[in-house]
């Protein structure tokens, strides 16, 4: 199969996963350029950093027109995530492939479990607080150091972060979670992109195609019901994690 039809239709996966679970479709991107493209575990992380902003996007959009998704919370976590995203994209190229694999499955693992044995109830909102909103930052500033190495989009942490912490709904976090990931990948993407490590041909199919698949993504979250999206979920990241630690 031609190679730029292969990054179309991970481009499009990532993307239908990207809107389903809120997770900016990383998760996809990252294996399936190492599995089938071929491309070495630092150009993948960095090249699905750039998909992202596309797919993230997209969903972004579509789940605030829903009415799923505080921005006030996604902004707050993206200012911290900012700053984290350029500690972590810029110490990147100083970590082993293998260890940002190993890194990969612990972190896909361990948000799995979380996401699986989640009980949030259908929060809307949160009263702010000055102490609140530190914390929401610095959530962010780590979750931003941890995601621009992986290129996973920040999904990972945010979605069921919101759930446990702030007791948001499945389709509320998922919502907040794209929102803050556009910022966060963006200053990511452009770090990456000014050291050279982006494969920009990849990189736009993976994101065109991923508008699409996360338009569809995002409409299959608003049919599903939280439990079965939560499950779901969880069994990705297992998969992901499993497959990454293997591929070692």
């Amino acid at each position: 199969m031609p190679r730029l039809l292969v990054a179309a239709l991970i481009g499009l996966v990532g993307g239908i996963t990207s809107g389903l679970f809120g997770i900016g479709g990383g998760l996809v991107f990252v294996p399936g350029m190492v599995l089938l493209l071929r491309l070495d575990q630092h150009r993948a992380h960095a090249t699905s950093s750039f998909a992202v902003v596309f797919t993230s996007t997209a969903g972004a959009l579509r789940f605030m027109g829903g009415g799923s998704a505080d921005v006030a919370v996604g902004l707050l976590l993206a200012t911290g995530a900012i700053a984290g995203a350029f500690v972590g994209a810029s110490s990147m190229s100083r970590i082993s492939p293998r260890w940002l694999k190993a890194l990969f499955a612990f972190v896909a693992t361990t948000a799995a479990v979380k996401l699986f044995f989640d009980t949030s109830t259908d929060a809307r909102s949160v009263e702010f607080s000055l102490g609140l909103a530190i914390a929401i930052v610095l959530i962010g500033a780590a979750t931003g150091t941890l995601v621009s190495m992986l290129g996973l989009g920040g999904g990972l942490v945010y979605v069921p972060g919101l759930s446990l912490i702030l007791g948001f709904g499945q389709r509320l976090a998922q919502g907040t979670s794209l929102v803050a990931i556009v910022p966060t990948q963006l200053t990511a993407a452009l770090v990456h992109l000014k050291a050279g490590r982006v494969d920009r041909q990849v990189g736009l199919l993976l994101g065109v195609a991923g508008i699409i698949g996360a338009l569809i993504g995002a409409h299959l979250a608003f049919t599903l019901s939280a439990p079965v999206l939560r499950r779901s979920f969880a069994v990705l990241l297992v998969a992901a994690g499993v497959l990454q630690a293997r591929n070692r």
